[in-house]
């Protein structure tokens, strides 16, 4: 029977792609050249293509799941890691998959030395394999290392873990962490009087300002800021009372008053587009000044201040909504007529279709039946 596929089997069950030729596991390796090899072997361990399918027939179920949950670029290593001691690469990839990694980025030249490197590593007891990988040969190294999430294995993020391992200061900060993970690492880049336990356990979000990709960029802008201003010391910003919505909003005063200048939050915004309303079914108010943002941004946690800016310019208007729920109402101006763009609650959250319905009724986009809206109605 004639198989249609993609890759080129040959005699001793191998696979070629290209110029490449991967023998297949347990007796996998790697001969040859191809541009991306990351790329043709995560095809082949991905891939419904008969050929794949048989390529990695003798993968064991157990190996070939946490093989899937690092990163791609370690697969490599990985197998052969795995086809050393299959039972030893699942227990470690399941209470420590970073020392697992580590042994996967051990790459000497030669396959040979490879194997017999992580068969020592793997045959060892845990304080030989620490001193091995170059790390302090402790319970509580392991303990640090165990941590960083299997998905977070990525060379770059092992290296950083390594090295804040091996630094005393570091380390007495991080064994208290629950997790750690890609975001958390980043943030360790920070100078070592920055960082707290708190600090390090804040995580990923959505009000993060669109300039900033993580806690490290924000907290270095804030620094920023602070030195431009003349606020000393560059970073009071410590201890459990510190929130990432705490920190986000410290740069955006900053950033606002850089813009506005002092007594930003006195200054008065344009009139309001639309009028309020308080009615039995809608109750909303426009927001005039800069402090009027703030208190807003600060008690619905989201970041409605960083429009201070577009208001002023006459772009955008922000709105107060406290019934039928707690949001904020942003308008933007297209041409000569507003229409709400943002409608969010607590902490960005969004709000239901019969209350956004209201909304736009309010402000005059949106009316049933298609006909237009008389002065009362549908309040």
């Amino acid at each position: 029977m004639k198989i249609d596929s993609k890759y080129i089997i040959l005699g001793d069950a191998s696979i070629r792609i290209d110029k490449l030729t991967l023998r297949p596991w347990p007796d996998f390796s790697i001969q040859g050249w191809h541009p991306d090899v990351s790329h043709a072997l995560a095809g082949l361990i991905h891939s419904d293509d008969p050929l794949a399918m048989i390529w990695r027939g003798k993968i064991p179920n157990q190996v070939l799941k946490f093989l899937k949950r690092y990163p791609q670029i370690l697969w490599r290593g990985l197998l052969e890691v795995s086809q050393l001691d299959p039972l030893r690469f699942v227990h470690l990839s399941h209470r420590c998959p970073a020392l697992v990694a580590l042994m996967a980025m051990h790459m000497p030249d030669k396959q040979t030395d490879r194997d017999l490197d992580r068969l020592q590593i793997l045959q060892q007891k845990r304080s030989s394999r620490l001193n091995f990988l170059g790390l302090p040969p402790t319970r509580e190294a392991y303990g640090i290392l165990a941590k960083l999430t299997i998905e977070d294995c990525y060379p770059v993020q092992l290296e950083q873990l390594r090295q804040a391992i091996n630094q005393r200061s570091h380390r007495r900060l991080i064994r208290y962490l629950k997790e750690i993970n890609t975001w958390t690492l980043s943030t360790l880049q920070l100078p070592i009087e920055f960082l707290d336990v708190n600090l390090l356990s804040m995580q990923d979000s959505e009000q993060m300002p669109v300039e900033c990709n993580n806690l490290a960029e924000l907290c270095r802008e804030i620094v920023h800021y602070r030195q431009v201003l003349n606020r000393f010391p560059v970073w009071p910003y410590k201890g459990t009372g510190v929130t990432l919505h705490k920190l986000i909003q410290a740069r955006n005063d900053m950033e606002l008053e850089l813009s506005l200048g002092r007594g930003t939050k006195n200054v008065r915004l344009p009139s309001p587009p639309l009028e309020s309303i308080n009615s039995s079914r809608l109750k909303i108010e426009p927001l005039t000044t800069v402090r009027a943002l703030f208190k807003e941004g600060s008690e619905l946690e989201h970041c409605i201040m960083t429009y201070a800016r577009t208001i002023l310019d006459g772009t955008h208007y922000a709105y107060r909504m406290t019934h039928p729920r707690r949001a904020t109402v942003l308008l933007v101006k297209r041409e000569s007529d507003w229409f709400p763009v943002q409608i969010r609650g607590p902490k960005n959250c969004y709000l239901d279709t019969n209350t956004i319905d209201l909304i736009h009724t309010w402000a005059g986009t949106q009316f049933e039946h298609g006909k237009e809206a008389t002065d009362d109605f549908p309040f």
